[in-house]
């Protein structure tokens, strides 16, 4: 979907998250509000507490906002009362911390990446989106038949980008992908999710703890902690 470049790939409006309901009810999230063009990687940063990874959630539609609005392509995605749009939960995929989550034990890497893009997309042919994705992941193609613990750590954040990217994503919620690698396999991972949302106009949200890696990123937003 081309949009006008004055159209925002994602937009967040004051999105507010709570634990809790009623009288116990507590701010998890203070009022949040962030767009994010095509081809721009926006870090999140802030202490723990301040609710980014919970923000991260609600993008991907794990959980719903207690308030706010998010639009994705623009289009309504999600709000208090409205989940993300079955036919278009492709448009907004996940990079995890932990790779392994991405994939069933039991399968090989391409299994798991072919059957969560058939799910999404409803193509029954998706063998050329699982090679073109294993390219810009800069992922050896011949990692995608062996099975997530026959990988190295790198290798399998690499295939959970190729995963991500395979569904044809417009925006990219990365949170913390880099936290679990060693540091050369860290900025190797780190650049090449900056290149792909460079080249290919994704909007990567992307959520760290790294100052040197939020640096990089075409711009930074700091959530502070709601106010009890």
């Amino acid at each position: 979907m081309r949009l006008p470049p004055t159209t925002p790939t994602i937009s967040i409006s004051r999105i507010t998250a709570e634990h809790g309901q009623g009288a116990n009810a507590r701010a998890t999230l203070a009022p949040t509000s962030l767009d994010i063009h095509r081809g721009e990687s926006v870090a999140v940063v802030g202490r723990s507490g301040a609710g980014k990874s919970t923000l991260a959630d609600i993008v991907l539609g794990l959980r719903p906002p207690a308030g706010g609005r998010v639009s994705v392509c623009g289009e309504g995605w999600c709000t208090p009362a409205e989940r993300p749009p079955r036919r278009s939960r492709h448009l907004v995929q996940g990079v995890p911390q932990d790779p392994t989550t991405a994939f069933v034990p039991r399968w090989t890497l391409r299994q798991s990446i072919e059957r969560a893009v058939r799910a999404l997309t409803g193509d029954r042919d998706v063998e050329p989106r699982v090679r073109d994705a294993a390219a810009l992941a800069q992922l050896d193609p011949e990692l995608l038949d062996r099975r997530p613990s026959e990988v190295s750590g790198g290798q399998a954040q690499r295939a959970a980008i190729a995963r991500a990217l395979a569904a044809g994503p417009a925006v990219l919620v990365a949170d913390e992908p880099t936290s679990a690698l060693d540091a050369d396999t860290a900025l190797a991972v780190s650049s090449a999710l900056l290149t792909i949302a460079r080249e290919t106009e994704i909007a990567l949200l992307l959520v760290t703890h790294d100052p040197e890696l939020a640096e990089r990123c075409t711009r930074t937003v700091t959530l502070t902690a709601p106010s009890v």
